[in-house]
């Protein structure tokens, strides 16, 4: 729910940086997912999606192939729009 509320308020005030200047208003899908692992997890996403890959017996976690392929999709204020 609180993730719903977050794209809400990125597409109706736009992408703010550390200092409150707007600089854009759409964002790549895989970009904001990653955004959201990575403030979930800490900065531990990666390591710790890899290290679980390993414990199953796979070489790769899959995160990159996941990110590229999301990011064929862009937020904007209109809704998802592909590329």
């Amino acid at each position: 729910m609180k993730i719903e509320k977050g794209i809400k308020r990125y597409l109706k005030n736009g992408y703010r940086m550390a200092r409150g200047v707007k600089t854009k208003k759409e964002m790549k899908l895989g970009d904001l997912v990653e955004k959201i692992i990575r403030k979930i997890t800490f900065g531990y996403g990666k390591t710790m999606a890899k290290s679980v890959a390993k414990l199953f017996g796979y070489e790769d976690c899959g995160c990159d192939k996941r990110q590229e392929k999301l990011n064929k999709y862009i937020i904007t204020k209109d809704g998802i729009k592909k590329l």
